[in-house]
C-alpha cells in the first residue's frame, strides 16, 4: 500500500451499505402500487393504472432540481429510519381527484397555479396519510415502522427536507387516471437513514409446534436398525525410533504389550472397553465397560 491508497475516514460513518433495506424497497414496490390503486380509486371514481418505477439512487439536490416547484409535499418520521421521509404528489393529480370526487371529469387544467384550495389541501392530506398507512403495512415484512407527521408544504423552495448533498433513494409511482397522462407519487428516503436498521427475517416455525409423524418415525427407526458400522480394536501401539524403523528386516520381532483393557472403536470414537479372548474357536472381544 502506498500513501496514495490512503482514504479519509470520518469517525462514526457507516461503512456498509444498507443493501437489505433498499432491496426490500424494490420488492414491496408492486405491493404498494396495488394499495395505491385502491386508495386513489376511492377519490377518483375509477381504478387507475399505477406502475412502480425502478428505484433511483441520487443526491437530494439532483432530485429537487428535477421536481416541480408546486406540489403536495408531506414530511414524516418513519421510526426507526433516521431522518425525514418525504411524500411528493403532483399538483395536477390532487386537483384532478378533487374535481372527480365532486362529480367533474377532471379535465379542468389550471397551469401556473401556486397554491391549493382548502378542499384540495384537505384531500391531499387525507391521501398522503392513507398512502403512508399503506406504506407502513407493506413494510412489516422488512421492519416495523412508526409514522409521525412532521409537516406539509406546497412550495419545494420553502420545504427544508434535507441537505442538498444528502444521498437519497427515490421510489416513484406513475399514476394514469385513464387519460394516458402520467402523474407522479414519489417517496424520498434518506439513504443514510437505513444504516443500522434491523431487518426482519422470515418467520421460523417452532420445532415444538410441528406435530410428530409416527409413520415417518417408525420408518426412520427401522432404517437406522440396518445401518452398519465398522468396529475395531487396537491390541498395541509400539513406539519405534526412526533409526530402528529403517533397520527392520524380515524375521525381526517387535515386542508388544497387550493392555488388560482394550478400546472398542467405531470410527475414531471409543464405544466400549474390554478384553480379547476366544469363543468357539474364534477370536472374540468381551465388553466389560461401555464408554
Amino acid at each position: 500500500m502506498t500513501m496514495n491508497d490512503v482514504q479519509p475516514f470520518a469517525l462514526g460513518r457507516q461503512t456498509s451499505e444498507p443493501v437489505a433495506a433498499i432491496s426490500g424497497l424494490e420488492k414491496l414496490g408492486d405491493r404498494l402500487g396495488r394499495r395505491l390503486r385502491a386508495i386513489i380509486e376511492a377519490y377518483g371514481g375509477a381504478r387507475p393504472l399505477v406502475s412502480a418505477r425502478p428505484l433511483e439512487d441520487t443526491m437530494f439536490m439532483m432530485w429537487e432540481a428535477s421536481a416541480p416547484e408546486f406540489a403536495s409535499l408531506s414530511l414524516y418520521r418513519l421510526h426507526p429510519i433516521k431522518g425525514p421521509v418525504a411524500l411528493r404528489m403532483d399538483a395536477n393529480l390532487v386537483s384532478l381527484l378533487v374535481d372527480r370526487f365532486y362529480g367533474g371529469r377532471g379535465d379542468r387544467a389550471a397551469p401556473g397555479r401556486r397554491e391549493f384550495t382548502p378542499t384540495e389541501n384537505r384531500l391531499a392530506a387525507r391521501l398522503a396519510d392513507g398512502i403512508v398507512t399503506a406504506l407502513v403495512e407493506c413494510w412489516t415484512e422488512i421492519a416495523p415502522l412508526e409514522a409521525v407527521l412532521i409537516g406539509r408544504e406546497t412550495a419545494m423552495s420553502q420545504a427544508r427536507v434535507m441537505s442538498p448533498e444528502a444521498e437519497v433513494v427515490v421510489q416513484s409511482f406513475e399514476v394514469d387516471m385513464g387519460d394516458r397522462q402520467s402523474r407522479l407519487i414519489e417517496l424520498i428516503y434518506p439513504k443514510a437513514g437505513f444504516s443500522g436498521l434491523e431487518i426482519m427475517g422470515p418467520a421460523k416455525v417452532s420445532e415444538e409446534a410441528r406435530p410428530a409423524d409416527p409413520v415417518w418415525q417408525s420408518r426412520l427407526a427401522r432404517g437406522m436398525d440396518d445401518v452398519r458400522f465398522p468396529v475395531r480394536t487396537v491390541l498395541a501401539r509400539p513406539n519405534l525410533k526412526m533409526i530402528e524403523l529403517m533397520s527392520l528386516k524380515p524375521g525381526d520381532v517387535i515386542p508388544i504389550h497387550i493392555a488388560r483393557n482394550l478400546p472398542l472403536l467405531i470410527g475414531e470414537r471409543v464405544f466400549a472397553q474390554g478384553s480379547v479372548g476366544e469363543q468357539e474357536g474364534c477370536a472374540a472381544f468381551m465388553i466389560e465397560k461401555l464408554a
